[in-house]
Formats: C-alpha cells, sequence, structure tokens
C-alpha cells in the first residue's frame, strides 16, 4: 500500500510512530547533556525513562498502522494518551516553571504542540473513517 493511498488516521499514526522513535532516541543516547541543558534537577535517568516510553509509543503506531490500520481501539488508546501528554506535560510546566531553563521550556512546548497536531489528525481521522463505515452500512 502507497503511502498516498492510506487514509489520515493510518499516515497520522505512521507520523507519530517515526516522530516517537526519533525523539526517544535522541532523549536515550543524549540523556546526560539533554538532563543538564533542560534542568539542574533533571537526570540521566528520567530523560532515558522518558525517551525509551517514546520508544515503545513509537512502535505501537507503526505496528497499528500496518495492512491499512489502526482499528478504532488503537486509535481510542492513541488519542487517550495524547490528551494525558498535554495534562501531563502543562502540569510539569507549572509545576518546574522555576527550575527549568529557556531550553527545557522550549522542549516541552515543542511537544505540547506536536501532540496537539498528531491529536488534531488523529480525531479528524477517526471522525473521516467513522463517516465512511456508516454511509458504507
Amino acid at each position: 500500500m502507497t503511502l498516498s493511498n492510506r487514509s489520515l488516521l493510518n499516515k497520522t499514526f505512521l507520523a507519530d510512530g517515526a516522530y516517537s522513535l526519533a525523539v526517544g532516541a535522541v532523549l536515550i543516547l543524549g540523556a546526560a547533556p539533554l538532563a543538564a541543558l533542560f534542568s539542574p534537577a533533571a537526570t540521566p535517568a528520567m530523560m532515558k525513562v522518558l525517551g525509551v516510553g517514546l520508544i515503545f509509543w513509537g512502535i505501537f503506531h507503526l505496528s497499528a498502522a500496518r495492512n491499512g490500520g489502526p482499528v478504532t481501539t488503537a486509535a481510542r488508546i492513541s488519542i487517550t494518551g495524547d490528551v494525558l501528554w498535554q495534562v501531563a506535560s502543562l502540569a510539569l510546566l507549572v509545576a518546574a516553571y522555576p527550575s527549568l531553563s529557556v531550553a527545557g521550556i522550549g522542549f516541552i512546548v515543542i511537544g505540547l504542540i506536536t501532540v496537539a497536531d498528531f491529536l488534531f489528525f488523529k480525531v479528524r481521522g477517526l471522525a473521516r473513517e467513522r463517516t465512511a463505515i456508516a454511509l458504507r452500512g
């Protein structure tokens, strides 16, 4: 299946999966310098845990996108995860703002924007698929 034949939801899952794998790898491989850059309170272990989580998130998305997927359940899990990421990121900004560097704040804000974009396209893609199913049925 070529990329142009894939649904919006499927393309979004592929993009989220690839992005999550890339950011996860950067966080794992650059854990120590990134922790020092983002906040005096951050540790390399925190960066690595976040990176490993993103690796798993990326694998989930790429696996769900196989064979023209994802199924509705995977889309709902992903949408819920994105909403939780947004809430946690805002809570982190509020709670840790005084100890974050400008780079740390920027990293969180970029994450918020990126996840909001993925969330928008997942919700829109799921709605399109549900409409298509309703029209066929």
